[in-house]
């Protein structure tokens, strides 16, 4: 298969299927013999006439083209986010603190019988030094002891829990509508990347009138001949090490997309005429990632209605969504 022909969506076929019913012969019989020989010559024509008489109050008609070339990126990246976790209490020791002091000439020397109880150990270095009136240094270690911290309560999840909310989104092409009058709209859209080596082959009669049609034609020849690239089109969420705190990532990638909504005033603004042509010669890929999420002394964790982490990737190539809503009619 050509390699081309992989990363890209060119046409779509629709096949019938005839499915045969086997004939048996009924129970009220020992045997059957059946012979049939038929020639038969048909000729079919179907002639449909539609016949449409409104009055709309307004009317929107769009002739859309949206051609991208080239590369669609986008990244979101959040690492190393910590939330301050309640206290799980305990005993806490403050250690030692030295202190050091020097005794003049004349002074009294380090005894045990006067030592403070929290002096765990002391020395004298006698060093003589009559021209500064120093006669020794005296250094003691004095226990700072300990402390009884009681815990804190833990967290409400529902209430107490922060989010981390990542969202990367990569659209080479997008139509948005939105109407209250009759529709109509021709729509070109197009995904491609130029390349630096491939033929330029004859194209030929499209044998259509239609723009989109005979550029999506041309474009699909050029792919599978090496005239064109595919187009490089990614979202990527990447979430890491997260301490109390919930994620939701999503990455979306996307080639072509079209939405289109008609909510009519009236009966008679409830028509729409569309004619949309999408072409994507393009790898679309979307990832989310999302690892080392931790969560330490939270209550109320089974209550929450969104989960602790959601991850979503989606990547699409063609996209159309067309709604036609029924006015309300009044009595």
């Amino acid at each position: 298969m050509n390699s081309y022909l992989k990363h890209s969506l060119l046409a779509s076929v629709s096949a019938a299927v005839l499915t045969s019913v086997s004939l048996s012969s009924a129970n009220a019989f020992d045997s059957v013999t059946w012979s049939w020989n038929a020639t038969i010559e048909e000729t079919i024509t179907k002639t449909v006439d539609v016949d449409i008489d409104l009055a709309p109050s307004g009317m929107v008609m769009l002739e859309d083209l949206q051609v991208l070339i080239g590369d669609v990126t986008a990244s979101s990246i959040v690492s190393g986010v910590e939330n301050t976790q309640p206290s799980s209490g305990g005993l806490v020791d403050y250690g030692t603190q030295d202190f050091q002091f020097n005794y003049g000439l004349g002074g009294v020397s380090l005894e045990d019988e006067f030592k403070s109880p929290s002096v765990v150990s002391g020395t004298v270095v006698e060093t003589d030094d009559e021209d500064n009136g120093v006669n020794g240094t005296v250094t003691v270690t004095i226990d700072l002891g300990e402390v009884e911290v009681p815990a804190t309560d833990s967290y409400d999840a529902l209430t107490e829990l922060p989010s981390i909310v990542s969202q990367a989104t990569a659209v080479a092409n997008n139509t948005i509508i939105e109407s209250e009058n009759s529709l109509q709209l021709h729509e070109g859209q197009f995904s491609f990347n130029v390349s630096e080596e491939g033929s330029s082959p004859s194209i030929g009669n499209v044998g259509t009138d239609n723009s989109n049609l005979t550029a999506a034609y041309a474009l699909g020849v050029l792919a599978l001949t090496g005239g064109i690239e595919s187009a490089k089109i990614s979202a990527t969420s990447n979430v890491t090490d997260i301490l109390n705190a919930s994620v939701d990532s999503s990455a979306t990638a996307v080639a072509n997309n079209m939405t289109v909504t008609l909510n009519p005033t009236t009966p008679d603004d409830a028509l729409m005429i569309g004619d949309v042509v999408q072409f994507a010669f393009a790898d679309v890929s979307a990832t989310s990632v999302v690892s080392n999420v931790s969560l330490v002394n939270y209550t109320g964790l089974g209550n929450l209605e969104a989960p602790i982490v959601s991850s979503v990737a989606t990547a699409v190539g063609n996209n159309k969504s067309i709604t036609v809503e029924v006015p309300a009619i009044a009595d």
